[in-house]
């Protein structure tokens, strides 16, 4: 199955929780998207010279700004829990590409973020 054009509904609720950088209350991390995130994040600030701490906040506008663009596509992944929507997709940080992946849960008022650190693999899942 090729990537499909990331649903509007999905993309416009995920982009208005992400906007709220509220990390802790309408945004959870799981521990290894997060440890991810930081290790990648930080390498690929370092190679720009920038050595400041790397913060999860930051990747919030890179993903509101791919899930804005005309027709941004991914994979939509079945997740075993907690229920919702989620979908992979790659999107620029720091002048590098990275996977992300989100599940907007059923309630479409929080989000779950299990990726956003360097693709392991070379193409999504159902490429």
């Amino acid at each position: 199955m090729p990537q499909i054009e990331i649903p509007e509904p999905w993309r416009q609720q995920v982009c208005v929780i992400l906007e709220t950088e509220a990390t802790g209350k309408l945004i959870e991390w799981t521990r290894d998207a997060e440890r991810r995130y930081e290790a990648d994040a930080t390498a690929a600030k370092v190679r720009t010279g920038d050595y400041e701490p790397v913060w999860t906040y930051e990747v919030y506008r890179p993903f509101r700004d791919v899930l804005s663009t005309p027709h941004p596509t991914g994979c939509p992944v079945t997740m075993d829990s907690p229920p919702g929507e989620t979908y992979e997709f790659y999107f620029p940080l720091f002048h590098q590409r990275f996977y992300g992946k989100i599940l907007l849960r059923t309630d479409r008022k929080r989000i779950v973020i299990y990726s956003a650190h360097k693709p392991l693999k070379p193409k999504l899942s159902c490429d």
